[in-house]
């Protein structure tokens, strides 16, 4: 296997591997988080197994598109958005209020390049990795891409300033076998975004990777009660876990999974980043086959990296498979707020 094939590859399942083993804590306080938590971390979501949700569903859609318009922005940005009104169709549980209101838009008939909401969570940004492996050798088209991708579902420059850094560092590790230089990684992220809220984002991403200490990211309004949607919360944390524990996937999971909050996409996009440093050899096999998830298994994923590859569009269409496991993962989903409502608090 080639190393980009393996650097998209292992892109792809890192997404899918950070969201599944830490989607069953999604929403609880880092607190309780403790309390579910049985150490090792295995999938827990449904009989010893995952799934997946939403930020490899949308990952996996951009790959798809890429594969087929891999230098157009605009056609790019019209196949993404086809996928994303189909995935509606299918009845995804938990879709983020902005990523609903946006494909709604779009079947309405209002153009990707203008259906996002004012929004700054971190929907475009839990994309945005792959991106950033396909185009590691070209900044000004991965800029275009990133836009077009984060502009069908955001409108607000801050989601896609987090997209733009996501995307960069993604390029970043498929140039380097070793951890980056932190001066580096200062001057991706200045040059993602602007304003000085984002440089103060920049900053607490920094202290954390610097210190060695994942929490260091957390901001105070999420100490208690976790890490929240807002991509200016959720990337110093995944940024932190990715550079912290460099080389280690496992525990730049397990990092991202005791702060509690949006624990799956903080867990998918410091899992895609890390997934590109370690490739599918550093990732621990009892998390890639514990996923149980159709059309969207690991298998699958590893003959898209292929695909994306290769420039084959002949796996790239969009399964209709999604509707019938959409009903089984919603289902599944009820029983875990319903078991909730039981201890440990």
């Amino acid at each position: 296997m080639n190393i980009r094939r393996a650097q998209i590859e292992g892109c792809l399942l890192g997404c899918a591997v950070g969201d599944s083993v830490c989607l069953p804590y999604e929403g609880m306080s880092a607190r309780r988080v403790n309390k579910f938590v049985r150490a090792p971390l295995q999938h827990r979501f449904f009989f010893g197994r995952g799934m997946v949700s939403d930020d490899t569903d949308h990952s996996i859609f951009v790959a798809q598109a890429l594969s087929r318009y891999p230098t157009d922005p605009m056609r790019f940005s019209r196949a993404l958005a086809w996928r994303f009104r189909f995935w509606l169709l299918c009845l995804p549980a938990g879709i983020g209020l902005a990523t609903l209101k946006s494909i709604l838009r779009l079947w309405l008939g209002i153009p990707p390049s203008r259906s996002g909401i004012f929004s700054a969570g971190n929907g475009a940004a839990m994309r945005s990795a792959v991106i950033g492996v396909c185009h590691s050798e070209d900044h000004s088209l991965r800029r275009k891409m990133v836009s077009a991708s984060s502009r069908i579902t955001h409108s607000d420059p801050r989601g896609d300033y987090g997209a733009q850094a996501i995307a960069a560092l993604a390029s970043v590790a498929c140039h380097h076998v070793g951890k980056p230089e932190l001066t580096l990684i200062e001057s991706v992220l200045l040059d993602s975004g602007k304003g000085e809220e984002w440089r103060e984002v920049v900053q607490r991403t920094l202290a954390a990777c610097s210190s060695g200490a994942v929490e260091n990211a957390v901001a105070m309004s999420d100490r208690e009660r976790g890490v929240s949607g807002y991509i200016y919360h959720t990337l110093p944390v995944a940024v932190a876990a990715w550079y912290v524990h460099f080389g280690d996937f496992r525990r730049t999971i397990e990092s991202t999974v005791r702060l509690g909050g949006d624990t799956d996409t903080v867990a998918a996009i410091a899992g895609s980043l890390a997934g590109v440093s370690s490739a599918k050899e550093g990732i621990p096999g009892d998390w890639i086959v514990g996923i149980y998830d159709c059309p969207h298994s690991a298998s699958y994923i590893s003959s898209l990296a292929r695909a994306l590859d290769e420039g084959d569009e002949s796996d790239t269409r969009f399964s209709w498979m999604l509707f019938p496991r959409g009903l089984i993962f919603m289902a599944i989903v009820l029983a875990h707020g319903v078991r909730r409502l039981f201890p440990p608090y």
